[in-house]
């Protein structure tokens, strides 16, 4: 009797079929729809106003990766472990393109240049051939660093939103504030290409002084 047992059981485990290792229509598309509602409830998460401040901005993008984290979290290691067991073409760009829109938010919310380009390069490995990861990857190494040339075109008496257009905005943590007598000093702290800094300084947000030089060339860079 106990061998008919064990000999069932084994049965059993040989007929249970193991999860696919090929591209299948059947798992794809219930991960299709799976992300059709997350991408519902990405567009339906709140933008921010017009005249919203930076600190606002950011606030809100973390508020709405928070709200949506408890699906997002478990679908994307769905996606992931299906992609490493078949291969399918279709998960890799699903992956790379969330690389990319979250490298965006790196680079145009948190001027995090380096963190985009960690995620535009892992972008481009899941996709060789991907256009818009090559792309990403250049416009990421072109904002890395404030060129000489464009940082010579700050001059006294332009505002923050000019300065802006120019060259950017530094990280979040790379402008200081303090304010004095009812006036709002703030520095902006640009890193350079040979490991230095310049900076640029605002008095109720004009531009009142630059500097080149505001930070020496690291010694392994000189």
């Amino acid at each position: 009797m106990r061998s008919a047992i064990v000999l069932a059981l084994l049965v059993f485990a040989c007929a249970t079929p193991r999860p696919p290792t090929l591209p299948n229509d059947r798992e794809w598309n219930l991960i299709g729809a799976d992300y059709a509602w997350i991408e519902t409830m990405r567009k339906a998460q709140p933008a921010p106003p017009p005249n919203a401040s930076r600190k606002q901005i950011i606030e809100m993008v973390l508020d709405n990766h928070r709200k949506l984290e408890p699906t997002y979290v478990p679908f994307m290691d769905k996606v992931r472990e299906y992609h490493e067991r078949t291969g399918d073409p279709r998960a890799a760009a699903l992956l790379a393109r969330e690389k990319i829109i979250l490298g965006d938010e790196y680079m145009a919310v948190l001027s995090r240049f380096d963190k985009a380009l960690e995620l535009y390069r892992a972008a481009l490995l899941l996709e060789p051939n991907s256009i818009e990861a090559q792309q990403r990857i250049e416009m990421a190494e072109s904002r890395r660093y404030v060129p000489m040339s464009a940082f010579a075109a700050v001059k006294q008496g332009m505002k923050e939103d000019e300065v802006r257009g120019l060259i950017g905005l530094p990280r979040e943590d790379w402008i200081k504030q303090v304010v004095q007598n009812g006036r709002v000093y703030s520095v902006w702290i640009y890193p350079r290409a040979d490991g230095g800094a310049a900076a640029i300084y605002f008095d109720n947000g004009v531009v009142y002084h630059t500097n080149w030089n505001a930070a020496a060339p690291t010694a392994a860079q000189k």
